[in-house]
């Protein structure tokens, strides 16, 4: 993949992107409500198939401003600031990372995910991305697959939201998204020790990327 960051940036924006997917997550289930933008983007990831660059996931020229939801998380984490979730957010980016190492192994559901998602692409292409009936075909990919390992990430929050059908769907989403998100920081070289050490590794490259948001 031809990128106009360096590696490091990559690993950086591929782990934003977790973040990001992590942090809808945690929106969704603490209050109903989720990031318009940081939404689409995330939910669009999963339907970007032959990306020519990491950028190309999340929206190409426009991927840092799509992940500004996934930066300013991930800063706020390894600054220690204590923000609403922090803690919630990174045992999901855990969860996420544990489950793309259970899935790795099972190409066959990997092809099943793929076969699922091009479904799910009709839906895009009948609706629009963040249509009700879109978030309920990602969200049955999800449960039809990654909900059968014994592993599963327990979603915390407020009862009143998560037990709404719709809320369900948009966490499965997000679920899925952050996957994806989880294999392309594979693919770039990301690493779980990569998070225990993060903040000495790759401080630089994170605040460089925030440099670039637009205000």
């Amino acid at each position: 993949m031809i990128s106009r960051l360096n590696l490091n940036q990559e690993r950086v924006l591929a782990l934003a992107a977790v973040v990001q997917a992590a942090a809808l997550v945690h929106q969704v289930a603490s209050t109903g409500q989720a990031d318009e933008s940081a939404s689409r983007c995330s939910l669009a990831s999963l339907f970007v198939t032959n990306p020519d660059s990491s950028e190309d996931v999340f929206g190409g020229a426009e991927a840092i401003n799509n992940l500004r939801l996934g930066l300013v998380t991930l800063k706020s984490i390894i600054s220690q600031d204590q923000i609403t979730g922090a803690q919630e957010i990174t045992r999901y980016v855990l969860g996420l990372a544990h489950l793309q190492g259970k899935l790795r192994k099972r190409p066959e559901m990997l092809n099943d995910i793929s076969k699922q998602l091009s479904h799910s692409q009709r839906q895009v292409d009948l609706y629009e991305l963040v249509h009700p009936n879109v978030f309920a075909s990602v969200a049955e990919t999800y449960s039809s697959t990654l909900s059968s390992f014994h592993f599963r990430i327990q979603v915390t929050g407020n009862p009143t939201y998560l037990q709404q059908p719709m809320n369900t769907n948009r966490v499965r989403s997000y679920l899925l998204a952050g996957i994806r998100a989880t294999t392309l920081w594979r693919q770039v070289g990301g690493r779980k020790w990569q998070l225990v050490l993060f903040k000495n590794s790759y401080q630089r490259e994170l605040d460089a990327l925030l440099s670039q948001l637009s205000h």
